[in-house]
């Protein structure tokens, strides 16, 4: 770990910029902030100006630690609820601590320029930002310890092999490295062999591969439990941004396993959504987009949001019984059970891809955010369960995700193999391991398989090529624990290694301002683009001594449409309110028509026109209120009919 991140040169990274030196790093956590450490800094980010910040905690963790949220907004412009907002959140899965430390910088950029800097002051006396930094606070303290073991779960206990017992059977630091790798094992049933390109990589196994050159790879670790399994129930916990409901599926074992079944969960889609007496509404029903910091990506990776496909237990399988008195029969289950015919599973009734009309949206931030960032490609997997999805899927409003640290995709291909410097005549890490791999799904896929198993079909994965080169030729050959023996009390003789844990997942704290800076001013430009409903002066036309005409048109004057074609299907967000209150409603009256129209939906640009006849004595007024609550507040005029 000493030299995690020496010598970093910005060729392969998405988010560097050419010729950026790098300090030496001690550890990978050097620079980051613990619980403690980043709930100082917000309370000193929060007080530089109190009159537009405030710190809350809209919730406790598992393990009792305060979820934070920073709300942001300028002294004009109405309160900041009735305003319209930006929420941002980072850190759902525990190892994304970047995600927390760019979204605290981003606080601190917008609090530190109100008032100095115009683009700031502007947005913020028009908008409120929501910042929520680290929602998975429990796990992301894994980061921080003496051992590192990538986690990004939440630590709740589980039983995931059905013993009765919870987290019993963890990894542990065989060679004493103060790091978390793999360990592979000589196996004649193993499925995999030392990659003879680079010797450091493990590939699957050739039909005529030899018996005595077969490996099995397991997560660096004992058999705690004695069941002959390695680190099949380990530090245990649910990736909050798997959690949401949408897509939501249940690979994970144990009980108390469903969508919203932690609290780091539910303490945001309250915040979102929940009731509050005090304000006899929802407050934050003012949220007009979603900007989360994750391993998934639909700004520079791609645009738009494509659900991935979620795990869920194999459904009963019908068994075919004998003929019995010439009649097949088919059971479900076993012996005892009424007979049944094999039922299909239903089909998923959620969308799973963007709206055709919400594309154009996605693909001009997308453009932007490379624009403004100069991140123009990363790497991620298709979502389940994700934030992302539920803020699209069922709130309605545009929702988008960087990865903030990942490999460019036109990478300059590996070069011929050649020996690192202290590294064994084998290598390997027999694992698949994408950017936005999921740690605790990764051991679940190990353990499933009784005397080890592979995680993927492929090992030698073009990003483990990406980032052996990287650390080859741009960081000393340091970030990859070279192959070294250790006695294993069960398995004997082994070897451990593998990529240091957090690598490829968090980058040195050096990249840190620029990388908040540029997302900042993202945000400003986002927050820019909301709906702005607005209407021009009524016009009253007299028809006769005591008919007028009343004629109202009415704009979105913004970037974004007033709901997207999403949020027309989820129907969560609320309809443009356009409504006239008469001086003397006996005296007044409507010919036709109603004094309230209900208006759910506005695309950018367009113009929508309103037309009253009035039964009125001249020299009456009319009180007429524009209300969008996700298009810029309440509007109000008065006319007088003459």
């Amino acid at each position: 770990m000493k030299y995690l991140y020496r010598g970093f040169l910005p060729v392969l990274l998405l988010v560097l910029l050419a010729g950026l030196p790098l300090k030496s790093a001690d550890d990978a956590s050097d620079g980051y902030h613990n619980y403690q450490a980043l709930t100082q800094a917000l309370k000193n980010i929060v007080s530089v100006n109190t009159k537009i910040a405030k710190l809350q905690s809209i919730g406790k963790s598992l393990q009792g630690r305060d979820l934070w949220m920073v709300q942001i907004s300028g002294m004009q412009g109405g309160s900041p609820e009735e305003k319209q907002a930006l929420l941002i959140v980072g850190n759902l899965e525990g190892d994304h601590v970047v995600g927390s430390e760019v979204a605290m910088g981003m606080a601190e950029y917008l609090i530190n320029g109100y008032g100095s800097d115009e683009k700031v002051t502007e947005i913020l006396n028009k908008r409120t930002f929501y910042i929520a930094p680290r929602l998975n606070p429990d796990g992301a303290e894994a980061f921080f310890n003496k051992v590192k073991f990538e986690h990004s779960g939440n630590f709740k206990p589980r039983d995931e092999d059905y013993d009765w017992l919870t987290d019993e059977d963890g990894p542990d630091d065989l060679n004493g490295d103060g790091l978390i790798t793999q360990m592979r094992v000589k196996d004649k049933e193993g499925d995999w062999i030392i990659d003879e390109n680079d010797p450091r990589l493990m590939k699957k196994k050739e039909s005529d591969t030899p018996l005595d050159e077969l490996y099995k790879i397991y997560t660096e670790g004992l058999d705690d439990d004695g069941d002959d399994l390695y680190n099949e129930d380990g530090p245990g916990g649910f990736n909050i941004n798997r959690n949401f409901p949408h897509n939501f599926g249940y690979k994970t074992k144990g009980w108390g396993v469903y969508a919203v079944s932690e609290k780091e969960t539910t303490a945001l889609i309250d915040f979102i959504a929940k009731y509050d007496p005090t304000f006899k509404g929802q407050p934050h029903r003012n949220i007009c987009a979603v900007l989360m910091f994750s391993k998934f990506d639909n700004l520079a990776a791609g645009t738009g949001i494509e659900s991935g496909t979620p795990t869920f237990p194999q459904p009963a399988q019908a068994v075919r019984a004998p003929v019995m008195g010439g009649m097949r029969m088919f059971m479900r289950g076993g012996r005892g059970q009424a007979p049944t015919t094999p039922q299909a599973r239903p089909t998923d009734p959620q969308p799973k891809k963007t709206e055709a009309r919400d594309e154009s949206l996605f693909k001009a931030v997308s453009e932007q955010y490379k624009s403004i960032t100069k991140i123009d490609s990363a790497v991620s997997d298709k979502p389940f369960g994700s934030f992302l999805e539920y803020a699209y899927f069922h709130v309605g409003v545009p929702s988008f995700s960087a990865n903030l640290w990942s490999l460019r995709e036109d990478a300059p291909a590996r070069p011929a193999a050649k020996k690192t410097p202290g590294a064994g005549q084998e290598g390997q890490s027999g694992q698949t391991q994408p950017q936005t791999m999921d740690r605790s799904a990764m051991m679940q896929r190990f353990s499933s398989m009784r005397g080890g198993g592979a995680a993927s079909s492929t090992a030698s994965s073009n990003n483990d090529e990406k980032w052996l080169k990287w650390i080859d030729d741009k960081n000393e050959g340091h970030g990859f624990v070279n192959w070294t023996k250790v006695n294993h009390k069960q398995l004997g003789e082994v070897e451990v290694g593998g990529f240091v844990p957090y690598l490829r997942v968090n980058p040195p704290a050096d990249l840190i301002p620029d990388l908040s800076k540029s997302h900042a001013e993202f945000a400003i430009y986002l927050a820019s683009q909301f709906a702005e409903i607005t209407m021009d002066e009524p016009e009253v036309e007299k028809l006769s001594s005591n008919l007028f005409r009343l004629t109202i048109k009415v704009h979105n004057q913004g970037e974004f449409p007033y709901v997207t074609a999403m949020g027309s299907r989820t129907r969560n967000i609320t309809s443009i309110m356009l409504r006239l209150k008469f001086e003397n409603e006996n005296d007044m009256k409507l010919f036709g028509g109603n004094k309230r129209i209900d208006i759910p939906t506005l695309a950018s640009g367009a113009e929508q026109e309103y037309k009253w006849t009035i039964i009125s004595p001249p020299g009456k007024q009319i009180d007429i209120t524009l209300w969008a609550r996700n298009g810029g507040g309440t509007t109000q005029k008065k006319i007088v009919l003459k």
